[in-house]
């Protein structure tokens, strides 16, 4: 019964990664057809077109990963139960958390955690760069 429950857990930690890894294809994607599409405008007008769309889905990619983060802390709670305390509750608000854990699963943790800035500040930076130089 346990490992049924944590099967549940993990297919939705998985779901969440993949929408992380989707919006960063999006934003790539958008990324493009905006520089296809631009050709030779305004540099400020296409730096805000291209970068305001990128904010949004850092945005969104930040809660997929705080929702991720929320729900490895569940299964490390239910991994840890006894096998006749399994309830099949998947709601993560009821798991007791540390002060380091509770930092961790912040919103402006996922925001600025490493592989969020890596990547978004990286496209938001080229962006600009691309616009100005060429």
């Amino acid at each position: 019964m346990k490992n049924e429950h944590l099967n549940m857990i993990q297919s939705t930690i998985q779901r969440m990664g993949n929408n992380s890894f989707y919006l960063k294809g999006w934003a790539v994607l958008i990324i493009v057809a905006i520089f296809t599409f631009a050709g030779e405008q305004d540099n400020i007008r296409c730096i805000l077109f291209t970068n305001i769309p990128l904010v949004v889905f850092w945005g969104l990619d930040a809660y997929y990963l705080q929702l991720e983060r929320k729900y490895r802390l569940l299964y490390d709670d239910v991994r840890t139960r006894k096998e006749e305390d399994i309830d099949f509750d998947m709601n993560f608000n009821n798991v007791m958390t540390s002060v380091g854990n509770s930092n961790k699963i912040c919103y402006f943790s996922s925001l600025f955690s490493k592989t969020e800035i890596l990547f978004y500040l990286t496209c938001i930076v080229t962006t600009i760069l691309i616009y100005l130089f060429v």
